[in-house]
């Protein structure tokens, strides 16, 4: 068939939608050439003669395909995947002569539609994807049609009733189909970049997520929550130092022994964990996860780890106590909780044992050394910089820290003084969301801490930063109104007028992404079991066997819903029409194929002048009701009380 402009401009509107989502994600370049293949094709509507022919795009073909393989070698991942496929749609509208070749194009635009949900999986995404989605079946009937017009309200809703009766098969795909065990974007040679806690703590380097503003995780608490303060989410567990830096011993290393769950019902808080991927074994959890939930194992020392990296959005049940770690350590662990580098400065161990002289046990000496930060040392976002030996540059010099310095000086000094210790890294606190009633914690939580081993105590958390800063532990970090080089700004004056309302708007935004994440996106293998297993599911086996009856069930009932709204559709003036005509053609004949309806009713009139007066009215009726509708009722009730 000949080719619509009409499709055209449709096509060209669609494809820089789906270009749009990839600005930021994928190299520049790619988009510039993308949106330029467009723009050519458009020129093409008003200056045919820039429509290239076979010859030139055979090399300009070849040419962009050489730039993807230059840019990302033979890797078949999602940014080279993506790339392609934009330079191949504008590529292929630029050839497109006929419908058949926009159908092409069409088809190609949904797969490119999927593109970006390997990048981001935001509800955002997903509504702005749902309505191209609708453009591309509008386009297919536009197509299909050969329509001049894109303003046409029959195609429209032909498009939206296809789109309505979707919607319960794609319900029943994405609860019944099975899950695979790893995320569907998974491409090979792809790695996603790690947000988040890193494997090592260096003086400070949690300060750089100060100003982040994104979600680590999400909380709801089946009963009461805890208090600010006591909001500690512990994570990884670090022993090891080399006096510069605190290193994670590897999760699969023989150091990770499993820890036996406590059980202790009455100091039990119970709560759903909603976890963002981030690449990384911990898991976190409130201070002290008692037990691990599925896919996690908890070890002596109390960290929560995965089986495997982090890779999608999942939720935990978890169940936490307020009980101390009062098991023993092992003398190896005491001895990695005792050691301190032999390049330490001797000003460290100076102030250590002045501290011991004058204090008759190990919490007068913890006392001391709290009372020493909170006099001499000044929280703040943007610390002077630290050279070989930071930790006593940072104690004796600078004294102006983050939570980082605070922690990884007061773990040192208390080896120092012969107290065993380690750091715990992890967030602290969390902002609660009154909409959706749970707590988002954001990176701008991330917090570093100190747990000393006393023999009447056990296991004990000390905060250095508490001590000197407690706004920090008892508010939130306000990333909005930070600024590098400034004070730190809390969570502390409610917000009032217009700040208030947009607060409110956040976090309804903010509790619809997390009942998103929660219902779609961490709707796993194990989820799924889980949910499934209610109604009496227990493998892929049931989930095909229900998946393939449902589907059935759903494409019989929308045939039917289709059948009957074209029954219900049939016009009622045409109907009563064809009656009369059924009725003149008893008196004067059938109505022959060449003659109009203005010629059968005169024909009617000049046999039967008797009945001029209802026969012209009957025309006059008629004609009117095929341009406009408010003759309708008059003429099926003139047929119905005509008679010869």
């Amino acid at each position: 068939m000949p080719l619509q402009p009409t499709i055209i401009k449709l096509l060209i509107s669609i494809g820089v939608l789906l270009i749009i989502p990839h600005i930021g994600e994928l190299p520049l370049p790619f988009i510039v050439i993308g949106f330029s293949l467009l723009g050519w094709r458009a020129l093409t509507l008003w200056f045919p003669n820039t429509l290239p022919s076979k010859w030139l795009l055979l090399p300009l073909s070849i040419g962009l395909a050489f730039f993807v393989l230059k840019t990302y070698g033979m890797s078949l991942g999602r940014d080279a995947s993506s790339s392609l496929l934009i330079i191949l749609m504008g590529l292929k509208l630029l050839e497109s002569r006929s419908s058949r070749d926009t159908q092409a194009v069409i088809y190609l635009n949904f797969f490119i539609l999927i593109t970006p949900f390997l990048f981001e999986q935001y509800i955002e995404i997903a509504t702005y994807a749902f309505c191209v989605f609708f453009l591309l079946l509008f386009s297919l009937t536009i197509n299909n049609t050969q329509c001049h017009r894109l303003k046409n309200p029959g195609l429209l809703r032909i498009s939206a009733t296809i789109l309505f009766l979707s919607v319960p098969l794609m319900l029943i795909f994405f609860i019944f189909f099975p899950r695979m065990i790893g995320p569907l974007w998974a491409m090979p040679n792809q790695q996603s970049a790690i947000s988040g806690l890193s494997d090592t703590i260096n003086p400070g380097n949690v300060s750089n997520l100060a100003l982040s503003d994104k979600t680590a995780f999400r909380v709801r608490f089946d009963g009461t929550a805890p208090k600010q303060k006591d909001l500690y989410w512990r994570g990884p567990v670090f022993w090891e130092t080399d006096g510069r830096s605190w290193t994670l011993t590897p999760p699969k290393s023989d150091s990770f022994k499993r820890a036996k769950a406590i059980n202790n019902e009455g100091l039990d808080i119970q709560y759903t964990l909603m976890m963002e991927p981030h690449h990384q074994y911990w898991l976190f959890a409130l201070d002290i996860p008692a037990a691990a939930p599925k896919n996690a194992r908890l070890t002596h020392d109390h960290q929560l780890i995965l089986n495997k990296k982090l890779s999608r959005n999942i939720s935990f049940n978890i169940r936490s106590t307020s009980q101390k770690i009062q098991a023993k350590p092992s003398d190896n662990d005491l001895n990695r909780a005792l050691h301190i580098p032999d390049n330490t400065d001797p000003r460290v161990f100076d102030l250590a044992n002045k501290w011991l002289k004058a204090n008759a046990d190990n919490q007068g000496v913890i006392k001391q050394a709290l009372e020493f930060y909170n006099k001499e040392f000044y929280y703040t976002l943007k610390p002077p910089s630290l050279g070989q030996d930071p930790v006593s540059e940072f104690l004796f010099d600078t004294k102006r820290g983050f939570c980082g310095h605070f922690a990884t000086s007061f773990a040192t000094l208390m080896r120092a003084a012969g107290i065993p210790s380690r750091l715990v890294a992890g967030y602290q606190g969390g902002v609660y969301n009154k909409v959706g009633d749970f707590y988002n914690i954001r990176q701008a939580d991330a917090h570093v801490w100190v747990e000393v081993w006393l023999e009447e105590s056990g296991w004990v958390r000390i905060d250095p930063t508490a001590a000197i800063a407690p706004n920090r532990i008892e508010h939130s970090i306000d990333p909005s109104s930070q600024q590098a080089n400034s004070d730190i700004n809390f969570l502390i004056t409610p917000p009032e007028g217009f700040q208030q309302w947009a607060q409110q708007l956040k976090w309804a935004l903010n509790s619809l992404d997390y009942y998103w994440q929660n219902a779609v996106l961490a709707y796993g293998p194990e989820k799924q079991l889980n949910f499934l297993s209610n109604l009496g599911i227990f493998d892929w086996r049931g989930m095909v066997k229900w998946l393939a009856v449902l589907s059935g069930l759903v494409l019989i009932g929308s045939i039917g819903a289709v059948l009957l709204l074209q029954k219900k559709s049939h016009d009622a003036v045409q109907t009563a029409y064809l009656v009369l005509c059924k009725s003149l053609a008893k008196r004067i004949g059938q109505r022959q194929p060449h003659e109009t309806t203005t010629d059968y009713f005169n024909r009617a009139i000049k046999q039967y002048p008797q009945r001029a007066g209802d026969l012209t009215t009957l025309k006059t009726l008629y004609l009117n009701t095929r341009y406009g509708k408010e003759a309708e009722h008059s003429f099926i009730q003139q047929v119905k009380h005509f008679h010869f």
